[in-house]
């Protein structure tokens, strides 16, 4: 009896970890991605939260940059939490979807993802040199829904 018991609060436990995994949504936090004036390296940071009880998880990429530009990144990786990967691409219109996944199980992943848009870069001239900075705001939602 108590093994069926402990075997129950096991499997709601599980349950409920598992519920919380795929929440719609992470809020994301201290965002930021720039290109270094007068180096070839470009930084994408940021903080993930997925439970409101636990400190956020860092994230973070020096990539370089041919041109000065936001680099993409594929394989972006969390510092403190092995379990994140994350990446942004840039789109046809001059903006980036950033995405963050982690897996669900053996075969399937959880992925966040969200726009940012053209007016949310800028590009600055630097004596010889353009840099682009990320401008929009610090803190936002990923959703699985902004994926499709």
């Amino acid at each position: 009896m108590k093994f069926i018991t402990a075997l129950t609060f096991a499997a709601s436990a599980s349950a409920a970890a598992i519920e919380a995994r795929q929440s719609p949504t992470r809020q994301i936090s201290n965002f930021s991605a720039g290109c270094i004036p007068h180096s070839t390296f470009c930084e994408w940071s940021f903080e993930i939260t997925s439970d409101p009880s636990l400190p956020p998880s860092h994230c973070s990429a020096r990539i370089q940059s041919a041109y000065g530009e936001l680099p993409t990144i594929g394989d972006g990786k969390c510092e403190d939490n092995a379990a994140y990967t994350w990446g942004a691409v840039d789109t046809q219109d001059g903006g980036y979807r950033f995405g963050i996944w982690f897996p669900l199980n053996s075969r399937s992943n959880i992925t966040y993802c969200h726009r940012i848009t053209p007016d949310q870069t800028t590009k600055t001239q630097d004596g010889a040199v353009i840099t682009e900075s990320y401008i929009g705001p610090t803190e936002f939602e990923a959703s699985i829904e902004a994926c499709n």
